[in-house]
């Protein structure tokens, strides 16, 4: 499970920037709220996900440039400049420089990537994106991880964005009833309200709102920072259970 899709991670930029600027709460009262979550609905906990962006703020978007950026990202996660190697790739007026690095335990992408301003055409902005998939550890911590990961993305632009997503399944197939009570499980020992829901067949998806999560996006006239989804695969007789703030990004 653990993969990027490089078109799903820039969507997935222009979908946070279209719905709102992710915004404060109030201090959480629970350190792991999504873990306190995917411990609640008996799953195997399999891993951890964080997909993570900044605009940049240098406007010296040049290949060296975008290269020094990747390089910097990488040094700071401690990964030696001899385990990966950098990729250009050049489209149109896109032009991106991207590290990965992969092992059994781990994932780590970096991409900085320049395209045309929305606002001025003739000028060009910048974006880096920093994804980390990971399996789950005895002392995974949800938290320690996305403050380290904003620690670092925050040096190159203001106003850094993350995603945490968790992972984890079910032996078989939940009963009748059973999904809708591991959901509903799920939000109340995190405080959390639920604002919308989505059932078809062997999916569902619940979106809403905790206290216990310090980030939210606004959506119409509410505030979200919560989706878990619940997936049932046939191939694996397995239940898969997603659970993300503030929103799932990534494929399930």
């Amino acid at each position: 499970m653990i993969r990027f899709r490089q078109t799903l991670i820039v969507a997935i930029i222009f979908l946070l920037c279209s719905v709102s600027v992710m915004k404060n709460a109030a201090v959480a009262a629970c350190d792991e709220p999504l873990s306190k979550a995917m411990e609640s609905t008996g799953a195997n906990f399999e891993q951890g996900s964080f997909y993570s962006w900044v605009k940049l703020s240098n406007k010296q978007l040049d290949n060296a440039e975008l290269e020094s950026i990747v390089q910097q990202v990488m040094s700071q996660l401690g990964i030696d400049s001899q385990d990966y190697q950098l990729i250009h790739q050049q489209q149109k007026q896109q032009v991106s420089v991207k590290a990965e690095v992969t092992n059994k335990d781990f994932h780590v992408m970096v991409m900085a990537k320049a395209i045309p301003s929305q606002t001025q055409k003739s000028e060009r902005e910048g974006y880096l994106v920093l994804n980390i998939e990971q399996k789950v550890e005895e002392n995974f911590q949800e938290r320690q991880m996305r403050t380290q990961i904003l620690h670092i993305i925050e040096n190159f632009g203001p106003m850094p964005q993350i995603s945490t997503c968790l992972i984890g399944w079910l032996d078989g197939k939940l009963m009748d009833g059973e999904c809708r009570e591991t959901l509903t499980r799920a939000f109340m020992v995190i405080d959390a309200t639920i604002i919308d829901r989505l059932d078809a067949g062997n999916f569902s998806s619940y979106t809403g709102f905790t206290p216990n999560v310090t980030d939210w996006l606004q959506v119409g006239d509410k505030k979200i920072n919560l989706n878990i989804a619940i997936r049932y695969s046939q191939y694996d007789n397995r239940t898969y259970v997603t659970i993300a703030s503030p929103i799932i990004t990534q494929e399930y």
